[in-house]
């Protein structure tokens, strides 16, 4: 009885037990907490398969494409067009320009309340573009820098442009993204496009607005999500009869950086919210750095000192169940008195459990 009473206590006083919340740490990696929503989708869970037409999910740490359906197939891509339009424009034209807006821009439509012969500059005319996505806008634009009374020249600019991009089913015939014959691009191609107009500052400052005042006209953003979901940066909605409701979208945290879209979906903010959740439930981008501590030096045959360091950085995607298993060694191949910038002294390996991930060249200052 009394053995069996002791039993009973000890089990007891291990479920009075505390524990603090979990985090990894190690001689080389930082302290790194395990958030929330990963804790809580420890086991593998199957991604969210959205409705959409075409579809792509990608991690911008490591360009990792997570999902991907008819990914490649050439459909309207609608006002995601404007992206393009921008990169265009900024090339080619002056931010201060003045535009006048014209009847046949206005054919188009303006979401902005755009009027016959109002004078704009470029820069307001981009702006609203980008935010509300108006069409009117971007003919003007297109327009001017034509040099005429159309945008053939403008739009030839465009696709030169996808094609510097390597972009293999993108083709424009305007700089609005109306439905039209021969106006293509694919889930694949917009993602691409996307992630290169964020590197553009103007654009990635613009697209992620929820509203605006531009000359007069109150401007509301046509992108949801940047009121309701955090770390939403952009980047750009599309809307016709052909292309149904379609989505790009960017969004930054902590965890990661990742980027979707989707063309033709029958809601498009709810499909892409489920697939970024998904993401910051299951995934951790890592980016590799030596820290500044006594393990990353070494001492030559002269007692002198020299710090390691790495040049080229290394990033990967983790699930959270393998953030624990992520290991680095040091492999000093030499010790030179007189490290050269362009040899290397050795090796950092990346472990993931026993497996090699990589290895990374080491040098000496």
């Amino acid at each position: 009885m009394r053995k069996a009473f002791l039993i009973i206590m000890a089990i007891l006083c291990l479920c009075t037990m505390g524990f603090s919340p979990p985090f990894l740490s190690g001689s080389d990696l930082a302290d790194r907490a395990i958030y929330p929503e990963q804790l809580r989708a420890i086991k593998k869970v199957p991604i969210p398969v959205p409705a959409a037409s075409a579809t792509i999910m990608v991690d911008l740490v490591t360009g990792r494409i997570l999902y991907a359906n008819n990914e490649h197939e050439r459909r309207s891509p609608a006002s995601i067009t404007k992206l393009v339009t921008a990169v265009v424009a900024l090339e080619h034209g002056d931010l201060n320009q003045i535009v006048t807006v014209m009847p046949v821009d206005l054919a188009a439509t303006s979401r902005g309340s755009l009027a016959n012969g109002e004078n704009l500059t470029m820069q307001q005319l981009l702006g609203m573009m980008l935010v509300c996505s108006d069409n009117a806008a971007a003919s003007a634009v297109a327009r001017t820098l034509s040099g005429g009374d159309d945008y053939e020249v403008f739009v030839g600019w465009m696709n030169e442009v996808v094609a510097r991009w390597g972009l293999q089913d993108t083709h424009f015939m305007n700089p609005h993204g109306l439905d039209q014959e021969g106006h293509y691009s694919s889930a694949y191609d917009l993602a691409i496009i996307a992630r290169n107009a964020m590197l553009v500052s103007f654009i990635a400052d613009s697209v992620k607005l929820t509203d605006v005042n531009i000359a007069g006209h109150q401007i509301p953003t046509t992108n949801e999500l940047l009121r309701s979901y955090n770390g939403l940066v952009g980047v750009k909605t599309g809307t016709t009869d052909a292309a149904g409701e379609s989505l790009a979208a960017m969004a930054v945290r902590p965890q990661g950086q990742v980027l979707t879209v989707l063309l033709n979906s029958p809601d498009r903010f709810g499909e892409t919210t489920l697939l970024m959740d998904y993401y910051y439930a299951n995934f951790y981008g890592y980016e590799l750095k030596l820290t500044d501590n006594q393990l990353n030096r070494y001492q030559d045959a002269d007692g002198a000192w020299h710090t390691l360091y790495i040049r080229d950085a290394y990033t990967d995607l983790l699930t959270p169940t393998s953030l624990n298993q992520m290991h680095l060694y040091r492999r000093l191949d030499e010790t030179p008195t007189n490290p050269q910038p362009d040899v290397a002294v050795g090796a950092l390996e990346v472990y993931r459990g026993h497996e090699l991930v990589t290895s990374v060249p080491l040098y000496a200052r």
